[in-house]
């Protein structure tokens, strides 16, 4: 069963308005001409939405294109309807689907991906199947943190499969690209970087909020609690900075229930205090946060992208953070930079970060998420000028 999303005629329709608005890659390869993707199927899979990061990717492109529609094509967005329906732009087909899209490591699916001309996967745990293939690969840190070696070997053997399997790779930062060309061998003429966009409208709310909001004395992380964010020696040195010695504390957001309850074990366990560990929060609870805290620290010793830290930086809020992902083109009015193996130098980031004022300059990043899965789509059809 297919559920198709209408406009007031049935079809995809877009702002006229909006025509003049192209992209350099739109610009190069023509993808807003009607007749570009004519007759092509192309399905976009959605089963992430709602888990972790790539659910919040999933949800971004998806608000993306439906604020500026692909010109033609027959666009199916594979998941679960109840997720998928808010976000499914005019013209698009929900290709229903329920259940884990990470059961048997992206394989319980094998036989269930619906018939498509160009498929997309938005997360490298997918079945490893042929085809006219695109994969977000976000990292491959995982490949990084695996102690144990035969797991290690075969998370490699899998990230590549999947880029063997894919005939584009769509990444989010220009260090993820060279950690895929550098781990798993791909050539880098296969890989499109695509910067993710923030949500505008919710950063314009938590830049209100923060407009008639006091500041707490507390320094925010927001992420997962895996090992390679570097969470233990993010709290001592943090017990070691004068913020917490004025009073200032460190809440730690965005982990699981099991992984708050270990991190806040180990916390008791080493006799450090002033730091929380609450793992997940609503989304409103977090706004508050980011709104009325001193900064946002992200320690990483690697990261995909970060988002948290480009979010903070887009309210106004100061980032203390590695220089891994997408930090470092922060601009330099929001953040502070910190050696994420020295815990001296984690310290001082922070005190620097909770003390510098707010930027007169309004950051605001621009996401090439959209034109970069559309470059893909066009490469992968022979849709493009370079055939």
């Amino acid at each position: 069963m297919l559920w198709r999303m209408r406009g007031s005629h049935g079809r995809t329709t877009r702002d006229p308005s909006q025509s003049d608005r192209v992209s350099p890659a739109e610009a190069r390869y023509g993808l807003l001409r009607p007749d570009d993707f004519h007759g092509l199927t192309v399905l976009l899979d959605c089963r992430w939405l709602g888990h972790g990061g790539a659910g919040r990717v999933t949800e971004l492109l998806l608000g993306e294109i439906r604020d500026r529609p692909p010109g033609s094509g027959r666009w199916l967005l594979w998941g679960d309807p109840t997720a998928v329906g808010p976000l499914a732009f005019e013209g698009a087909i929900i290709s229903p689907w329920h259940g884990d899209p990470a059961r048997l490591a992206g394989q319980a699916d094998w036989f269930r991906v619906p018939h498509a001309d160009v498929l997309i996967y938005l997360h490298q745990v997918r079945p490893l199947m042929p085809g006219r293939a695109i994969t977000v690969v976000y990292d491959t840190i995982p490949l990084h943190i695996e102690a144990h070696p035969l797991v290690r070997l075969a998370k490699r053997a899998f990230f590549t499969a999947v880029c063997r399997l894919s005939r584009v790779i769509v990444t989010i930062s220009a260090q993820s690209k060279l950690a895929i060309i550098s781990d798993l061998g791909v050539d880098g003429s296969r890989i499109i970087v695509a910067n993710l966009s923030v949500d505008a409208g919710r950063i314009a709310r938590i830049r209100a909020l923060r407009a008639i909001s006091d500041r707490s004395d507390t320094l925010v992380y927001v992420g997962r609690f895996g090992a390679h964010k570097n969470l233990e020696r993010l709290c001592r040195a943090f017990s070691t900075t004068a913020f917490r010695s004025r009073g200032g504390r460190l809440l730690l957001v965005g982990g699981s229930p099991s992984e708050a309850l270990h991190l806040g074990s180990w916390l008791r366990e080493e006799g450090i205090t002033g730091v929380g560990a609450r793992g997940f929060v609503a989304e409103a609870d977090l706004d508050l946060l980011l709104a009325t805290s001193r900064a946002l620290v992200q320690p990483s010793l690697e990261e995909g992208y970060g988002l948290p830290a480009v979010e903070a930086a887009a309210v106004g809020l100061q980032v203390a953070a590695s220089r891994t992902g997408y930090a470092p083109e922060i601009p330099v009015e929001f953040v502070t930079f910190m050696d994420p193996l020295d815990e001296r130098s984690i310290a001082e980031a922070i005190d620097v970060a909770v003390t510098r004022p707010d930027p007169d300059i309004i950051f605001a990043p621009r996401s090439t998420l959209r034109e970069g899965i559309l470059e893909a789509v066009g490469r992968v059809a022979g849709r493009t000028e370079a055939g």
